[in-house]
């Protein structure tokens, strides 16, 4: 079941979810997870998986990118 923002605040969604709706791999937010940059809970049935808040995938994609870096060289 894909994200949609109509279907309430709270809804969970999974990592290859987010990944498809971010347009990330699966990998990258599962470091995103790691860095405590997306809020998730890890289930531990017969299969470890995590659960995404809606939120906080919402916050980090309302957020902006950091597209500093080295300054370019002043041509004289």
């Amino acid at each position: 079941m894909l994200y949609n923002p109509s279907m309430g605040e709270n809804q969970k969604m999974t990592v290859a979810e987010v990944a498809i709706y971010l347009s990330y791999t699966k990998s990258y937010i599962q470091r995103l997870i790691r860095q405590n940059r997306l809020i998730a809970e890890l289930q531990n049935v017969p299969i470890k998986f995590y659960l995404i808040d809606s939120v906080s995938v919402e916050r980090f994609k309302n957020t902006p990118k950091n597209k500093g870096g080295r300054p370019r060289k002043s041509r004289v």
